[in-house]
């Protein structure tokens, strides 16, 4: 793969809840739903000038000239046309009653025109009010529950009469069934009867002719005279007799020959009869079919929703589960603060089937063309690359934009695209290949007169509860009283079963529904409607539908989704684009001086981000009163299908920092992102480069300059090495192979098709297309069933949480117990149920937090997220779960530790059930992890982690300074920490005090310096006359170095905080072995007590110690059998337990040691004193405490814009 594949393939998919995916809420639906209404208020004030039934042609977004001219000659092939398939009919009534009795429904009805993402024409749609749901009738009794429908021990007792009934009945829809083929067109009969009599009688006389002509010269050739002649001289057998046997031989074969002849004109005329006749038949029967759609051009549903009533109630619920979920995650994001969570228990679909009202075909239209930002039709270009050739890559047309690299927009129509905006992009790309357009519409409606909850059990139903302060639980029936909509789909077919591939779903208007909510209690029932519930429910339930309203859709992949692979089989991500930010100058100051006292400086550092979506990603560090920074650090962003399907650009962007005000922009440079994927100065490698700042007007440039780098690297395509490990098909060892049995399979599976009538054109393109979707397919399954390829390390890693099962809490006070062995009932109803929610822990850093399943003990989360990796085999991920808890820290419910080596180890794809273990609960989770590798060979130095741990071992030797220098002390230096060394006059060293190793540290690694002064003790404060710098980016993770570092003198403090080629003069050199052992460890604990995302690491990773060392107890005790187990929980660097005297025995400072740490242990199990409610609270209320002091502490620190930890919501 290559950065022009990437830029110019397309993908279509629905990611789970991010940052640009957000959650829907009730107060942004009804912004979207005013802004509709007043749109449509404006459009009906228009007065007499524009009539309703007039709009579609003076309003349309495509224009004549939309249209190239090559489309008009595709028009005369096809004889077909784009047709607007809206269902407004401008004639039906007056315009001008129709215009007052819109005006009258506007509030409600919204009427407007959009582009329709499955023909991409325009439509005018409305939301659907309730007057149309009180038109729609009752369903029929349910299948079963009549006489006519009974089956099993009811259809038994049925009477002669029923019977007989029914046996009239069924005559009488046979007789209807035949209708369906009426008598054919008699004219057209008698002409082709005709000429095939002509025919016929024809090929006999002609037939016959041609039998005699060879009778006569056969007997020519025979020569009957002279065989009788020569019979008679040796028989006397007379010449007559002779010749008259020869003539009646002759004269049978000819009448043989005759009558073969006209058994096979009889015989072909009959046949020919016989097909003319069914195929008058059949196209009489089409004829009609067309006839009576003229006037209603829908199709009669009546069969299909007998079916569908027949199987409704045998449906498993758990279908339901996602829409539950995504209800539920609605009204989550949207309670008010008197509510503190709210958990949808159960969902049924009743025995009240939902009703297909219609449904009709609709005509292909525009499909094929994308629609682009300002709602045009791309002009159709056969020679454009085909952006929809391969389904889940790729992006969407959108016009020819300038490539122009050091474009800025103006910020005020930049804003940032919201998920809304994403979607509505993605239901408008061009669709190639064959598809179908279809248009359905549906309704439901609960049986009146229904009042006990035992009847409403038969309709649509939800059962949730609001969980208010102090832990009171309000359950809540939900009943779904009505709903009516209309939606159309586009299916995109495909050779192999089920034959549909990708669906693409819109609502032609907001359905309506209508809901009732009966508060439930434990000992009565309350039949009373609640309106403050129902409303926020219905608010919920709107919200949610609103999102696949035109022109916004739905994208489906229903081959997978019938398959039973809800997981991923690849990455999101396209590839990985690596930003170098090396300097700054010339640049304007941020912070005004003072004449005379102190000049302007500015505090600066530069941010990464995209500039449509607005939000910085990544920043470097701050450096405070500098005018030339030298950053020299490298940022990883990863590119996807959102930025593509929005022509994205990479903005980098110089901030200067303010402690009490906002930031103040200095400066910018964009470039286009598809500019980037396909120069080649860019592509699989870095292009350096030099730009000036331009100003946040478009147009303006501000003084300054940035020198960095940039280059795009996709991912890798399956290697020699891979082919040879993988077990999808064994037999294939290299990618011609590959090849060749991917335009094999297309061959086949396409066979049938190219000899089809009328299919000669395109079937080449289409050809094409399938190979190009076989071959990735069979790439894709080959590179998840092979472990990840050899000389390519760095790559994306992708994890999903899917759900989790069995969770509960452990019992640990005796009341608990108590209960659980009486069986209380209470777990059903959700008491005493976790309220879960997961975090992804990956390389001691939390990356990912999932949103929190109230009250549930299968919580469904199907949360996923994607980060580049440097080295995958050395890389670690854990998977926490937690419970959420009011005014109590969140204890950990268990963990899942999943070092990446031992993953991967034999597939790039893994999916399965994890216990979760080591903290107060107990569940499986299933996850599923893939990992793709990057064209990206990065040195070893740039393959480590961010946390680690520097060690320097004691004394230091060969340091070659000044006389005076060698009896100074040393003092290192790293983010976190510093230690000290001083020097030994018998020895000529310098040692740490009890001459052990120096371990310090380290947050972020690839942006701090180990600092070392040459520190002198002064009378009023301590001088640094020399230092030795070294840039930790430069020593590779776990390998000791010796390193001979230049000691320089000059300014000490700019040359620790800028990565600068030269830091002074030099005056002379240190040598020095040291070791970076990366992730968190007790050198961390100062510092990550303050923290509180680190510490709940940290929490996690002590878990993950006790787990590992209760492993290796039950092995040492023959409890399990004993294997190879993974030592990376144990503290890098400590080989031996301090204070052990090699005889078991500890010391007292050991034995206090062993006593926190169960202590720690005992907490996070929530045993001991923490078993209560009122220790946990008083903890909670320390930490808080802590928290807070730090953020005042904080407030009057400078600060970057780095991104925090990504969250669903």
């Amino acid at each position: 793969m290559s950065g022009n594949d990437d830029a110019d393939e397309q993908h279509r998919y629905r990611p789970p809840h991010t940052e640009k995916h957000q959650i829907p809420t009730i107060s942004r639906y009804r912004e979207e739903k005013k802004a509709r209404q007043s749109a449509a208020q404006q459009y009906g004030d228009q007065g007499d000038q524009t009539d309703y039934g007039e709009r579609q042609e003076v309003d349309r977004p495509y224009e004549p000239e939309d249209f190239d001219a090559g489309e008009s000659q595709n028009q005369q092939e096809d004889d077909e046309s784009p047709v607007d398939t809206s269902e407004a009919d401008a004639g039906a009534e007056d315009p001008r009653t129709r215009r007052k009795d819109l005006k009258k429904r506007k509030d409600e009805r919204a009427d407007r025109e959009v582009t329709d993402p499955v023909t991409h024409l325009p439509v005018w749609i409305h939301d659907l009010t309730s007057a149309a749901l009180e038109e729609v009738p009752e369903n029929e009794e349910p299948f079963g529950s009549t006489t006519r429908t009974a089956t099993g021990l009811s259809n038994k007792r049925k009477s002669g009469d029923q019977l007989q009934q029914e046996t009239r009945d069924l005559q009488q829809g046979h007789d209807d069934m035949r209708t369906l083929f009426p008598p054919p067109n008699f004219d057209t009969i008698q002409t082709e009867l005709a000429d095939i009599s002509r025919r016929g009688v024809t090929i006999g006389l002609i037939g016959v002719v041609v039998l005699l002509v060879l009778a006569g010269a056969l007997e020519r050739l025979v020569n009957s005279d002279s065989i009788a002649g020569h019979l008679n001289e040796k028989t006397s057998i007379p010449r007559w007799s002779v010749r008259l046997t020869l003539w009646a031989i002759l004269g049978s074969a000819a009448s043989g020959a005759v009558a073969a002849l006209i058994w096979a004109v009889r015989d072909w005329m009959g046949k020919r009869i016989e097909s003319l006749w069914d195929d008058e038949i059949w196209n009489a029967n089409g004829e009609k079919t067309v006839a009576s759609s003229e006037g209603h051009d829908t199709e009669s549903v009546a069969w299909l929703n007998a079916l569908l009533g027949s199987v409704w109630p045998l449906i498993n619920p758990d279908l339901f589960t996602s829409l539950a979920d995504t209800l539920e995650d609605v009204m989550q994001a949207s309670l008010p603060k008197m509510v503190q969570m709210v958990s949808v228990n159960d969902i049924g679909q009743g025995s009240e089937n939902i009703r297909i009202l219609g449904i009709r075909w609709l005509p292909t239209g525009a499909a094929a063309r994308a629609v682009n930002e300002d709602g045009k039709l791309e002009k159709s270009d056969q020679d454009k690359a085909n952006d929809r050739q391969v389904s889940g890559e790729g992006e969407v047309q959108n016009g020819e934009k300038g490539q122009n690299g050091n474009g800025n927009g103006n910020d005020q129509t930049e804003q940032a695209q919201d998920g809304s905006q994403q979607q509505t992009a993605e239901g408008l790309e061009a669709e190639d290949g064959d598809f179908i357009n279809m248009e359905v519409s549906f309704a439901y409606r609960a049986r009146s007169g229904k009042r006990s909850i035992k009847d409403r059990a038969n309709d649509m139903h939800l059962y949730m509860a609001f969980y208010l302060p102090a832990g009171v639980k309000f359950p809540v029936w939900v009943d779904l009283r009505g709903v009516v909509g209309t939606v159309r789909l586009r299916l995109q077919l495909c050779p192999d079963p089920p034959f549909f591939s990708l669906c693409t779903f819109t609502f032609l208007g907001q359905p309506k529904v209508e809901l009732s909510c009966t508060p439930l209690s434990k000992h009565a029932v309350n039949i009373m409607d609640v309106p403050l519930i129902s409303n926020f429910v219905q608010s919920s339930v709107d919200a949610a539908m609103a999102q696949y309203v035109a022109p916004k859709s739905l994208n489906l992949d229903l081959k997978d989704m019938l398959a039973g692979d809800d997981f991923k089989k690849d990455t999101d991500a396209r590839g990985v684009l690596v930003v170098n930010i090396k300097r700054g100058y010339d640049f304007k100051t941020g912070d005004q001086g003072i004449p005379l006292i102190k000049d302007g400086s500015s505090d600066p550092y530069v941010s990464v981000g995209w500039a449509k979506f607005g939000k910085p990603m990544w920043s470097t560090r701050l450096l405070l009163n500098e005018m030339e920074p030298w950053w020299d650090e490298t940022a990883y962003v990863l590119v996807t299908p959102e930025e593509l399907n929005v022509d994205e650009r990479i903005r980098v962007q110089l901030w200067d920092s303010d402690r009490m005000t906002a930031d103040d922009d200095l400066g910018r440079v964009e470039v286009d992102l598809k500019e980037i994927m396909r120069r080649d100065e860019s592509n699989s490698k870095m292009w350096h480069r030099e730009d000036g700042f331009r100003a946040l007007k478009k147009g303006e440039n501000m003084p300054g300059k940035l020198e960095w780098s940039i280059g795009y690297f996709s991912k890798a395509r399956i290697q020699q090495c891979q082919l040879e490990k993988q077990t999808f098909d064994p037999q294939i060892k290299s990618l011609e192979q590959l090849e060749k049995k991917a335009d094999e399979v297309c061959q086949r599976k396409l066979r049938e098709a190219h000899i089809k009538e009328g299919r000669h054109k395109g079937d080449a393109d289409e050809l094409e297309q399938q190979k190009a979707q076989e071959f990735k397919s069979m790439q894709d399954a080959m590179v998840i069933s092979s472990p990840p390829p050899d000389g390519f390390p760095s790559g994306v890693f992708s994890i999903q949480i899917h759900q989790i099962t069995g969770l509960e809490l452990e019992k640990v006070s005796k009341t608990q117990n108590e209960k659980a062995e009486e069986g209380n009932d209470e777990e059903e109803e959700g008491e005493g149920l976790p309220s879960a929610y997961c975090t992804v822990i990956i390389n001691h850093n939390k990356a990912f937090k999932t949103r929190t399943k109230p009250k549930n003990a299968k919580p469904f989360y199907n949360a996923s997220t994607e980060r580049y990796l440097a080295d995958w085999r050395s890389a670690e991920v854990y998977v926490s779960v937690r419970d959420a808890r009011v005014k109590e820290d969140d204890p950990l419910l268990g963990i899942v530790h999943l070092p990446l080596w031992e993953v991967f180890k034999e597939r790039s794809q893994v999916n399965g059930f994890y216990p979760v273990a080591g903290g107060i609960g107990y569940g499986r989770i299933r996850l599923s992890m893939v990992w793709r590798s990057v064209q990206l060979q990065a040195p070893p130095e740039s393959l480590g982690w961010q946390y680690g741990t520097l060690e320097i071992p004691s004394p230091i030797s060969e340091v070659e300074v000044s006389e005076e220098l060698k009896h100074f002390k040393l003092k290192f230096h790293t983010d976190l920490g510093s230690g000290k060394m001083y020097p030994d006059k018998h020895s000529g060293t310098w040692k740490s005090k009890h001459d052990q190793s120096l371990k310090l540290p380290v947050h972020k690694r690839y942006s701090t310096s180990l600092a070392i002064e040459f520190r002198h003790t002064g009378t009023f404060r301590d001088q640094t006359p020399a230092f030795a710098v070294l840039w930790l980016k430069n020593i590779p993770d776990e390998e000791e170095k010796e390193m001979t570092l230049n000691v320089w003198k000059g300014d000490y403090e700019r040359a620790t905080k800028n990565a600068l080629p030269e830091c002074g003069e030099k005056v002379g050199t240190i040598k020095l072995r040291l070791t970076f052992w990366n992730g968190l460890g007790s050198a961390h604990s100062k510092w990550a007590s303050k923290q509180k995302e680190v510490s709940d690491v940290v929490e996690v990773l002590e878990a993950a110690r006790d787990n590992l060392e209760e492993m290796q107890h039950e092995k040492e005790a023959g409890i399990v059998d004993g294997e190879d187990t993974d030592s990376s929980d144990e503290e890098h660097g400590n080989g031996k337990v301090e204070g052990d005297d090699g005889e078991g025995k500890k010391g007292p400072v050991e034995k206090v040691k062993d006593l926190k740490k169960q202590q720690g242990h005992l907490s996070r199990q929530n045993r001991g004193v923490m078993q209560w409610k009122i220790p946990r609270t008083a903890q909670w209320a320390s930490h808080k405490l802590e928290r807070t002091e730090s953020k005042l502490h904080g407030l009057f620190h400078h600060h970057t814009k780095q991104s925090g930890i990504e969250t669903e919501v």
